[in-house]
């Protein structure tokens, strides 16, 4: 029987991992991170950055190692999600940490610290849903670090919205103001399952199929969020084989949307509301 990712997330995601290909992860930087990356990077120095469902990606290397950014902070799932990133980047210098104190966000009870980079290993709806300073502890730069900010300059969405059970949606995006600092900004990419044969293929996922109406209905209606701005959209099927293994899922056009979502400068923060 297939583990379902509403009721076993990490049986879910632990069965996609023991699989010879990991569909979602890429060898080389995001495009669109590479070509829309200044969004992230606002301040001129110390940005911090949060990765929700960051996996293995190469992309918190590229950020990790900008020189505008002070921290780089991912959640995953899986322990060897952490453990094979480390291994592919041993310049930042990646090592496991015990917490202190056991919380329900660290499901293998591990964080890992690096050179301006720390990847959490838990559910990350338990580390959104911490009291700002108990989250504080897992997100510091270092394992050492006395600092207490629980806040993030901006969010880099590539394959988190898409991954989580729709259901959750509007919980996330709610948590996602609630850990943005006033006038922060998210990058999100999500995927649009535009033409599909069926509406079993419409809904299957992950990574499930978010078009511009929806992402506009979800954000644009969350208190925090100032403007909803689409980027860009790219064609993702540009290949035969891309063509024909997504035809074999009932999708015959697949389109992949960027997004900047900007929150609004307040003097009151949302994240301080209870």
């Amino acid at each position: 029987m297939a583990v379902s990712i509403t009721d076993d997330v990490q049986g879910f995601w632990a069965a996609r991992w023991s699989g010879a290909v990991l569909g979602w992860h890429k060898r080389d930087v995001n495009p669109h991170l590479q070509k829309y990356n200044d969004h992230l990077l606002e301040k001129d120095e110390s940005n911090r950055i949060f990765v929700p469902l960051c996996g293995k990606s190469v992309d918190m290397a590229f950020l990790a190692t900008n020189p505008k950014v002070s921290h780089v902070v991912g959640i995953d799932i899986i322990k060897q999600a952490a453990e094979e990133f480390a291994e592919d980047h041993p310049a930042l210098s990646l090592k496991e940490f015990q917490p202190e104190e056991s919380c329900e966000a660290t499901s293998s009870g591990s964080v890992y610290h690096g050179d301006d980079i720390t990847i959490v290993v838990g559910d990350l709806f338990n580390l959104l849903q911490m009291e700002n300073e108990d989250r504080a502890k897992y997100i510091t730069a270092s394992a050492n670090d006395g600092t207490t900010s629980y806040l993030f300059d901006s969010i880099y969405d590539r394959a988190s919205m898409v991954a989580i059970d729709p259901s959750l949606r509007n919980n996330y995006a709610a948590y996602m103001g609630d850990i943005l600092r006033p006038g922060g900004v998210m990058l999100l990419v999500t995927l649009d399952r535009r033409k599909v044969t069926n509406d079993a293929a419409k809904r299957d996922g992950p990574p499930f199929s978010i078009d511009e109406s929806e992402v506009r209905q979800l954000y644009e209606s969350q208190a925090w969020v100032d403007t909803v701005e689409l980027l860009e959209e790219v064609d993702d099927l540009t290949t035969d084989d891309d063509m024909k293994r997504w035809e074999k899922k009932g999708v015959l056009k697949l389109y992949e949307l960027v997004f900047v979502i900007r929150k609004k400068n307040s003097s009151e923060p949302k994240e301080t509301q209870k």
